[in-house]
């Protein structure tokens, strides 16, 4: 049962990823033609940390939902 609810768990955060990823990249397309007056630069570089960070939390939900069906635990890579 525990199994189930962690891979709904991470499912739920990989939807959220993908809305993240997808409205970020939807955003960037919608003011990419206007400039920053002072640094004439895209707006969408204000997105770009947006779609990216959706990216990365589907990777990280990818990962843990592997690790289930492996039956594997998942080791941080910071120790």
């Amino acid at each position: 049962m525990q199994r189930y609810v962690e891979l709904v768990i991470y499912i739920a955060i990989c939807l959220f990823g993908a809305a993240m990823a997808y409205n970020g990249w939807i955003l960037g397309w919608s003011v990419a033609p206007y400039l920053m007056p002072n640094l004439h630069v895209t707006e969408a570089v204000r997105y770009i940390p947006l779609a990216v960070s959706g990216v990365l939390i589907i990777m990280f939900s990818i990962e843990h939902i592997m690790a289930i069906f492996r039956k594997a635990e998942v080791v941080p890579s910071w120790h």
